[in-house]
């Protein structure tokens, strides 16, 4: 008996196979936490922009004022907190880090699809100690992955001494 062997090829679209080689998608897994340094953000943001474009759901967490983001490349715009004691509407004082905690929470419990931005870790380090911020983080990082949402964190390493450093990326990816 004879066995011919018939080669199946998948038919992908162009586009399609272009977005499944190149996109950010592939490289960052539901459930993790990644972690980039440098003064620039606009690297990890850009990641952040791809999975709110690919219909996750975005949560912004920034120094930056709400209004001087650039969201013009994503098809919706991702729920900004604004980490500021001026009072308002998703602003969150930077020493209530208990409110901050819920808003994480709550959005990832009522969203299916998930990714969160945040940067200010420096302005919360002004605001509280280094232990509370890393409590904080590390249950951040945990709702992270109970909910197979995907953390883009970033940081000015100059800012933190070399034990701190160590015990941010203890359970962050670190990206380039």
């Amino acid at each position: 008996m004879n066995i011919i062997l018939i080669p199946v090829f998948a038919i992908v679209a162009k586009d399609d196979l272009f977005e499944r080689l190149f996109s950010g998608e592939r490289r960052f897994k539901p459930g993790h936490s990644y972690l980039m340094k440098g003064k620039k953000v606009d690297k990890a943001y850009q990641h952040f922009a791809d999975h709110v474009n690919r219909d996750h759901e975005g949560l912004q967490i920034t120094r930056q004022h709400p209004d001087h983001l650039d969201t013009s490349s994503m098809k919706k715009r991702p729920r900004v907190i604004w980490l500021s004691t001026t009072l308002g509407t998703d602003y969150v004082d930077p020493q209530n880090l208990g409110s901050l905690t819920n808003i994480i929470h709550e959005f990832v419990e009522n969203n299916e699809k998930t990714v969160i931005f945040m940067d200010g870790i420096e302005y919360l380090m002004i605001n509280n100690d280094f232990p509370r911020i890393i409590r904080f983080l590390e249950y951040v990082n945990e709702t992270v992955m109970k909910s197979k949402s995907i953390l883009f964190l970033t940081i000015d390493e100059r800012a933190f001494d070399e034990k701190e450093l160590a015990l941010l990326e203890r359970n962050l990816e670190i990206i380039a």
